[in-house]
């Protein structure tokens, strides 16, 4: 495995080179080292440059539906995505916010190309659910070592499923009951824009047109259940969160079935103490 320094030198090259490489180098080996780093503490190197040129790598067509096929298994497997699962406040939580990201990455273009097998998008899909119920781990900006923003990250990856036509009804439905899940955080209140990323995974469900007006009704009433722990500076930081979620979506939902608009309206005048 090359260390780090080596890492940041050859990327810092390519980007220079407009994302090039040397004809004596290989855009998967150079991929796999870079998937090796994706859980850096170094911000520098996770997200300027490892991201940033994998991702664009992925969307530009450098690689093989194969090695695509590859990447995702790996982002996936006990040392990325579900490395470390469950802790808080470690330096894990950088591999699985940033594997999730690339998965998401590669689902992006799966919706464009279909090359992913539904056997393994079964396997995908069961991960990135296990991910989503299990990641304890939700700050966003930390200090020195950059973002880790795993439930931002987490709802991009949502967003991509959501638009895969491989996903049934029930797939749409456990998506928005992680939405909700993720949205209503108990930890704190969430203040980097996750509610807005949550929000275009949910939209994505909603523009799909496949689950009934009813049933989105039903799942926007679920928002009203704030008082889920009986402490009350917890219940408080869910109703909170569950308010920034159902004002975000105000703003960006489709208001087509004006039953959408009555919904939100009405819970949020349920869960707003203050009137003018």
């Amino acid at each position: 495995m090359k260390n780090e320094q080596y890492l940041i030198e050859q990327l810092e090259n390519i980007r220079e080179n407009d994302y090039m490489i040397p004809k004596n180098e290989s855009h998967y080996e150079i991929a796999k080292q870079m998937l090796d780093h994706i859980g850096s503490v170094n911000p520098y190197l996770r997200d300027d440059l490892i991201y940033s040129t994998l991702s664009k790598w992925i969307k530009n067509d450098v690689f093989t539906p194969g090695e695509l096929r590859e990447f995702l298994q790996v982002s996936i497997d006990d040392e990325h995505l579900l490395f470390g699962l469950g802790e808080t406040n470690t330096d894990s939580v950088f591999t699985r916010a940033f594997s999730v990201l690339i998965i998401a990455v590669i689902l992006l273009k799966h919706n464009e190309k279909q090359f992913i097998s539904i056997e393994e998008l079964e396997l995908v899909k069961e991960h990135v659910f296990l991910f989503a119920k299990s990641e304890n781990d939700v700050r966003g900006y930390v200090e020195e070592k950059g973002w880790a923003h795993s439930v931002a990250h987490l709802a991009d990856c949502l967003d991509e499923l959501a638009k895969c036509n491989d996903l049934n009804e029930n797939d749409l439905r456990t998506i928005l009951e992680l939405i909700l899940f993720r949205a209503m955080e108990s930890q704190n209140v969430f203040d980097c824009e996750e509610d807005e990323r949550l929000v275009t995974a949910a939209n994505s469900i909603l523009k799909r047109d496949v689950l009934s007006s009813e049933e989105i009704c039903k799942w926007m009433e679920q928002f009203q259940n704030v008082n889920k722990t009986g402490d009350y500076i917890t219940d408080y930081y869910i109703k909170i969160n569950a308010k920034h979620f159902l004002r975000s979506l105000y703003f960006r939902v489709d208001f087509q079935d004006e039953a959408f608009k009555e919904t939100i309206t009405s819970i949020l005048l349920k869960l707003n103490r203050y009137r003018s």
